[in-house]
């Protein structure tokens, strides 16, 4: 099989997925199903003698590929040493194949090598299900059938992603394309990252009973992204300084064939006919972003010392995904959120349907000394279908943050997306045991939230008048120079509405949408402040004026 063929038969499997994602919302597409049966497991016991030299990456890689050959798929069991004395197991990345469940006692502990590997993917990873070794040649079909989880019903096991993962600060734009919102800071942020679980293209698959302990490292315990080549998500050449004015394509402009698309003199995209056809049907998109996961179920995870913005799980692209019994201590229970919306994103520059998010059943999370629970902006992506049920904040800056969907203004190809049919329900709870002092690590948003006491302890310890105080003062958290530390605010903020009575213009470049919150019991224990949803028009700067610009940005 030659190297266009493999690409024909790649895109052609990401076009395939893409319509049947597209079409989730009429279809039962279901969750995870157990599709792997075996009588006799293979069981690896960890090294009796664990010392730094130990690796044990090649060992269960080949357990898992001769698993993966069986009739009716394989179950490889990690357990630990002999002799007793070792549970642990030092391991790099690790390629899942088709048809495997890995089980591993409770008891055992997966190290990730990190700064032991000099490759950076390996430092990274520690399980990979469905990503592509060459981003140049994707695979052509989806990895299925994979389990990885406990082997008891309910305790977890352990992978450890802190001891050599050394928290190492830098500098880094933030999600707007600024230094640190505009201002510098001496400790930048978290260039650390590791992922210990990553699901890329990948169909019927789950991970369940895991305990991660983190270190405030710059990604998301359990991922969800896309198998892409990483190119362009438009078929463009990109201007080099103003996306609007970029030049869009019929193929991809490595395509020596590719054309641009045919335009008036009113700069205008129009067809055959000469009519004008819309930004989102014109302009073509690279197919390789719809190669999401489908079908997964993803249960009882927690995560400790999460990164205040990415925690626990994190959806990028994916549908008919369950997610519930989710803990973290500092950082996000659950977020779902495709890129960041700025000029250079590729995967929102895929346009609204690839690597969207759909169909996900999310319950019972909990939060403790972190930014929210759940997590929700859209970018550019139309999402569909969104189910959450039970929140429990502690200590923590909120339990439910939906976002407005960013605008890119530079981005001609890139409106603002929405969430259509969000459901909440359940008890939404944000819950304040300590006070005085700055309890919860968060992102930006919360901080248009802070209360009396916090802008009080703030001046003070800027040695300012609250009327004085910006940004800037907000004392930051170990996650770096954008991320802060404050009290809790409110359990619900609604920030893709206006107010309880005005939702806002809902057109593609305003993007406000709305979310029914009324099935939901939400209630603040503890709090000073009485409200229980707050709302865009209420934001404000440190100081109490209000955040116009940021409310209608």
């Amino acid at each position: 099989m030659n190297n266009k063929t493999l690409h024909y038969n790649s895109v052609l499997s990401a076009i395939i997925l893409y319509i049947l994602t597209a079409s989730a919302s009429a279809m039962n597409i279901g969750y995870f199903e157990n599709k792997v049966f075996d009588d006799e497991p293979e069981i690896l016991f960890a090294n009796n003698n664990f010392n730094p030299r130990t690796n044990d990456t090649q060992r269960l890689q080949n357990a898992l590929n001769r698993a993966s050959r069986e009739r009716n798929g394989g179950v490889v069991r990690l357990r630990t040493s002999l002799n007793g004395n070792n549970k642990r197991f030092s391991l790099a990345r690790i390629i899942i194949p088709s048809n495997i469940r890995l089980e591993v006692e409770p008891e055992v502990i997966l190290e990730m090598r990190g700064v032991r590997e000099s490759n950076n993917i390996n430092k990274t990873f520690l399980f990979t299900i469905g990503r592509s070794n060459n981003i140049n040649n994707l695979s052509p079909r989806a990895i299925e059938n994979i389990e990885i989880t406990s082997t008891h019903p309910h305790k977890r096991f352990t992978i450890d992603s802190k001891k050599n993962m050394p928290l190492i600060y830098g500098s880094q734009a933030d999600g707007n394309g600024n230094s640190g919102n505009g201002n510098t800071f001496k400790t930048g942020v978290s260039r650390t990252r590791s992922i210990p679980i990553g699901v890329f293209y990948a169909k019927n698959f789950s991970i369940s009973n895991l305990l991660i302990i983190d270190n405030h490292t710059e990604s998301v315990g359990v991922q969800l992204y896309p198998d892409t080549d990483y190119k362009d998500g438009a078929y463009a050449i990109r201007h080099a300084s103003h996306r609007a004015l970029d030049i869009f394509l019929d193929k991809p402009p490595s395509d020596r064939t590719a054309k641009a698309l045919p335009m008036n003199a009113n700069n205008q995209f129009i067809n055959s006919s000469g009519n004008v056809v819309p930004d989102a049907r014109a302009i073509q998109r690279n197919p390789s972003w719809g190669r999401t996961p489908l079908k997964g179920t993803i249960t009882n995870i927690r995560i400790k010392n999460a990164h205040s913005g990415y925690g626990a799980v994190q959806i990028y692209g994916g549908d008919w995904i369950k997610i519930n019994n989710i803990q973290a201590i500092n950082g996000i229970g659950v977020r779902l959120e495709s890129g960041n919306g700025t000029p250079n994103d590729n995967i929102n520059r895929a346009g609204p349907r690839l690597s969207s998010i759909n169909n996900i059943d999310i319950s019972d999370v909990k939060v403790i000394n972190g930014f929210t629970g759940v997590w929700i902006k859209p970018h550019s992506k139309i999402m569909n279908n969104i189910r959450i049920h039970n929140i429990n904040a502690i200590d923590s800056g909120t339990a439910l943050l939906i976002a407005k969907a960013t605008l890119c203004r530079q981005c001609r190809d890139l409106t603002r997306g929405r969430v259509n049919n969000i459901t909440i329900t359940g008890e939404i709870t944000l819950r304040q045991t300590q006070y005085n002092h700055p309890i919860a690590e968060v992102g930006r948003l919360p901080t248009f939230f802070l209360t009396l006491a916090d802008r009080q302890n703030i001046a003070a310890n800027a040695g300012k008048s609250i009327r004085t105080i910006g940004e800037k003062d907000i004392p930051r958290n170990p996650s770096g120079s954008r991320w802060y530390l404050i009290e809790p605010v409110a359990p619900v903020l609604a920030l893709s509405q206006l107010s309880a009575t005005r939702i806002g213009n809902q057109s593609p470049t305003e993007g406000f949408f709305p979310v029914d919150y009324s099935q939901a019991i939400i209630s603040n224990i503890g709090l000073t402040r009485t409200n229980t949803i707050m709302y865009r028009e209420e934001m404000r700067k440190p100081n109490g004026t209000l955040a116009t610009e940021t409310i209608y940005e």
